[in-house]
């Protein structure tokens, strides 16, 4: 690992299960020791109807969505715009890529955008660190930890390097199911292990087998600017401070008060 090495997270959040769309789409990269250089994260239009289920759980309704989206320009859905996540990361050309749940998440990359890259699943990497008993009878056995767990359990037991506990401070309690809150929890985790444990992360090539969703036809709703949206804005802001990025910071605050 050399000096120069920097590494990246990823995370999405989805219109349903396997076969259905990305909504938005998240990566940070930072170098090993934590200091974060830079941030992907964009949001976009299910191409099948909107699922309300999914919806209440990470909140992306279409009418935020719109609102997300006003930051900058790029195409409306994820299957358009992956080769902008792609370009993101060969700019940074990352020793690997983290991803907590990576057979899910590498099922809605075309397999061009995982070609060639290596990567790491912390949540089976961490699945014996972690130690959480199953709900059975059988001694030793462990279950897979949610990232929050893993979370927890690595902040109990491993210190963070100084550039990671500045970013933390600067940003903030976690925004459950927010691909960059998600992504930024993911990278403290990371960051952790990779200085303490290194031994537990073996970064390799994967391949993607993504199902293209099914096309449906809906009408598009006009933006809307909530509390959910602002604090999501916030957050977003606080990321770009930790990165060094002030103007994309001011944007963000902007957007999260304009309306």
């Amino acid at each position: 690992m050399g000096n120069n090495s920097v590494f990246a997270v990823f995370d999405l959040e989805t219109n349903g299960f396997k076969g259905a769309s990305t909504v938005s789409a998240s990566s940070i990269v930072f170098t090993a020791e934590g200091r974060i250089v830079d941030f992907f994260n964009r949001f976009y239009h299910s191409e099948e109807r909107p699922d309300h289920r999914t919806e209440r759980v990470h909140g992306l309704t279409p009418e935020r969505i719109v609102h997300f989206r006003e930051e900058e320009r790029y195409p409306s859905y994820f299957l358009e715009d992956w080769p902008s996540l792609a370009a993101f990361w060969e700019r940074w050309n990352p020793e690997g890529i983290v991803v907590h749940n990576l057979s899910f998440d590498l099922s809605f990359l075309p397999r061009e955008a995982a070609r060639g890259r290596k990567w790491w699943c912390s949540m089976r990497g961490l699945t014996d660190f972690c130690k959480i008993p199953k709900n059975t009878d059988r001694e030793g056995e462990w279950k897979w930890p949610r990232l929050s767990e893993a979370v927890r359990i690595a902040r109990e037991r491993l210190l963070e390097p100084l550039p990671l506990a500045e970013a933390e401070e600067a940003v903030g309690p976690a925004l459950g199911h927010y691909g960059l809150s998600d992504c930024f929890e993911l990278y403290g985790l990371f960051v952790r292990v990779l200085n303490h444990a290194p031994e537990r992360v073996c970064f390799r090539p994967a391949s993607a087998a993504q199902i293209s969703p099914r096309r449906e036809r809906y009408p598009l709703p006009s933006a809307v600017r909530d509390a959910f949206v602002r604090e999501r804005l916030d957050y977003s802001a606080r990321v770009a401070e930790a990165a060094g990025d002030g103007e994309r910071s001011r944007k963000l605050r902007s957007l999260a008060e304009d309306g």
